[in-house]
C-alpha cells in the first residue's frame, strides 16, 4: 500500500505543481496536494491543517521562497521544507539551508525528489519521536518529584507530646497523631485495640490473640 502524504506546494505554475505530484506518485506515494503562491494563501493553508512536506519554488512573481520559509517557521510548522526551483544558485541554496530549509532540488534534476522526500519524512518522524520522549521524560520527572516530596513530608524530627502523644503541626498547633498523619500522607486509619489495652480496660474478658476491631 502506498504511503499517503499531504504536500503543500508553494508554486506559481500549476503545471509544475502537477509535475512534482506525478514524480512523487511514481516514487510510490499517494499524494494529496494544495498549491499556493501568495503569503496570505500560505498562511491560511498552514493554519487549516498539518502537512507532511512543503515543496517551495524559490523565485515567484508575487512571493519568494525565503518569505515562505519564514512564514512556515513562524507558524511553528515542523514539516520538511524543500526548495524545488529552476533558478537557485549553489551559494543561495547553501544560505537557504542555513536558514532552515532541509534541502534544495533543481527542477531539471527531479530524480532527486523522491529520495529527498523519503529521507526528510524519516527525519521528521525521528524529531517527533524525540519530542514525545522528552515530553514523557519531563512528565515522569514531575511525577517523581511530587512523589519524593510526599515521601519527605513525614521525614525528619516530629515534636510529639510525651503525655497525650499529640504532634505539633506547622502553625504550632497540637494535633492527634492520626490527624497529623492523615494530613501529611495518603495513609488511612482503621481503629482497633491491642491486647495490652484490651487487658488494661476489660481485664481478661473477651481477650483473644487478635486485636478487637472497633467500628
Amino acid at each position: 500500500m502506498n504511503q499517503v502524504i499531504r504536500v503543500l506546494m508553494v508554486e506559481d505554475v500549476e503545471d509544475d505543481a502537477r509535475l512534482l505530484a506525478a514524480e512523487l506518485k511514481r516514487g510510490g506515494y499517494d499524494v494529496t496536494f494544495e498549491r499556493v503562491d501568495t503569503a496570505a494563501a500560505l498562511r491560511a493553508a498552514l493554519q487549516r491543517q498539518t502537512w507532511d512536506v512543503i515543496l517551495c519554488d524559490f523565485t515567484m512573481p508575487y512571493f519568494s521562497g525565503e518569505a515562505a520559509l519564514r512564514l512556515a517557521q513562524e507558524a511553528g510548522n515542523d514539516a520538511p521544507f524543500i526548495y524545488v526551483s529552476g533558478t537557485i544558485g549553489e551559494d543561495v541554496a547553501v544560505e537557504a539551508m542555513k536558514s532552515g530549509a532541509q534541502d534544495y532540488i533543481l527542477k531539471t534534476s527531479l530524480q532527486r525528489l523522491v529520495p529527498a522526500v523519503e529521507r526528510e519524512l524519516c527525519e521528521a518522524q525521528l524529531r517527533r519521536d524525540h519530542k514525545r520522549l522528552v515530553a514523557e521524560r519531563e512528565r515522569l520527572v514531575v511525577e517523581l518529584t511530587a512523589a519524593l516530596a510526599d515521601v519527605k513530608r513525614l521525614s525528619g524530627l516530629l515534636p510529639i507530646c510525651a503525655g497525650c502523644k499529640k504532634i505539633r503541626a506547622d502553625r504550632n498547633e497540637w494535633q492527634p497523631i492520626e490527624v497529623y498523619i492523615r494530613n501529611h500522607s495518603e495513609a488511612q486509619f482503621s481503629h482497633g485495640m491491642c491486647p495490652e489495652c484490651m487487658t488494661r480496660l476489660y481485664g481478661n474478658l473477651g481477650r483473644e490473640d487478635q486485636p478487637a476491631e472497633v467500628p
